[in-house]
């Protein structure tokens, strides 16, 4: 028993210090299979979270779910993508990365901004200058801000990964070895710091000390720790200590994905243990639906799945005007209708996809690499 050990802890050291020199057979095609499905969910947990705010079937729909999966899909995705690039083509431009995460990300984050200006001033809303600038530049993760904003509250989200594509991709391209030694102690030490983080800012009286512990805090944890888990979770498929296999129990991937939600749903984990757990399970559930060989790849791809998860970016952009305290509230009959605004939402994201965020998308594809 003993020795089986020690030889399956040899052979993974051995593959988690080899070199990666050849793309996975499941990483050659463009299009990865079942993200676009789960996106879909992803976003369908947060629009209902946040229209079911303060009623009776709020605590059935999270939208901390939705977020995680996007998290962890980003981390996936990103690394899959960085990786395939310095494979085959023997280096990674950085320069056409940020680009290409420009093009996709701040168009429509800054086209909201631009409408929500527009609807304070005619709605008289309490969104303040400070909390354009904290939105804009990122930054709406930070205890920063004094009071909190609906409308802007959805952007710490994209703060998060804003922040890890400074910092993350950079290390990542020059050496795995050292993004492992980087991410692995962070995501061990993880718990600690956030509860170090959270004594830290009471026990110095919200003074300047605490909030720059309780700032790094929230720099590493509250979705890093889930975009980190997806990425690590790509380079074990790269070298090989996860493989892709579609001989697998046909219902095991809905299975996995039921029980994460109920983990999350139900409160049965702590948090420290659910910020591993969670986006773990997830990452196994995005590995399971990479061969799309089972049932519930079945769902994901589904047309209907598909097309709302291209457009999850958009709807999660926009819904923040349509659901728990939309602007108009209480301006006209019906102002409030979840149907409504359900419709309201879909339309406005569509049409920003189309003829707004496709332009974008367009250039983008000018700076790809693969």
């Amino acid at each position: 028993m003993h020795t089986s050990l020690k030889q399956n802890f040899d052979i993974f050291k051995q593959k988690l210090d080899a070199d990666i020199k050849e793309i996975p057979q499941v990483f050659q095609a463009k299009y990865l299979s079942g993200l676009d499905g789960l996106r879909a969910i992803s976003i369908t947990f947060v629009v209902l979270a946040h229209s079911l705010l303060g009623k009776a079937w709020d605590n059935y729909f999270p939208g901390s779910i939705g977020v995680d999966i996007f998290f962890v899909i980003s981390g996936f995705l990103i690394t899959t993508l960085l990786l395939k690039e310095k494979i085959r083509n023997g280096k990674v431009s950085l320069k056409k990365f940020y680009v290409r995460r420009i093009l996709r990300i701040f168009p429509v984050a800054y086209l909201y901004l631009f409408c929500l200006l527009i609807l304070t001033y005619i709605f008289h809303l309490d969104t303040t200058l400070r909390m354009f600038l904290i939105a804009g530049l990122y930054l709406r993760n930070f205890p920063i801000q004094q009071g909190g904003n609906w409308q802007t509250a959805h952007f710490w989200s994209l703060a998060v990964e804003e922040q890890f594509y400074l910092l993350f991709p950079f290390i990542l391209v020059r050496s795995i070895k050292k993004y492992l030694f980087l991410v692995l102690p962070i995501l061990i030490t993880l718990p600690f710091i956030i509860i170090v983080g959270q004594l830290s800012f009471h026990a110095f009286n919200y003074q300047i000390i605490g909030k720059f512990i309780l700032s790094f805090t929230y720099l590493l944890g509250w979705g890093t720790s889930s975009i980190l888990i997806g990425s690590v979770t790509s380079i074990l498929i790269f070298k090989r200590i996860i493989n892709v296999d579609d001989r697998q129990p046909y219902f095991l991937s809905l299975i996995v994905f039921v029980v994460a939600i109920c983990f999350h749903i139900t409160g049965v984990l702590n948090w420290n243990a659910l910020i591993y757990i969670f986006p773990t399970l997830i990452s196994y559930v995005i590995v399971l639906n990479l061969k799309g060989a089972n049932f519930f790849s079945l769902i994901l791809n589904h047309p209907i799945l598909i097309k709302v998860g291209k457009l999850s970016y958009s709807i999660y952009i926009w819904q923040q005007l349509f659901t728990l305290s939309q602007p108009w509230k209480g301006y006209f009959k019906y102002s409030d209708s979840l149907l409504l605004n359900g419709i309201a939402l879909l339309a406005v994201s569509y049409t920003s996809y189309t003829f707004f965020e496709s332009k974008f998308l367009n250039l983008k594809g000018k700076f790809r690499t693969i």
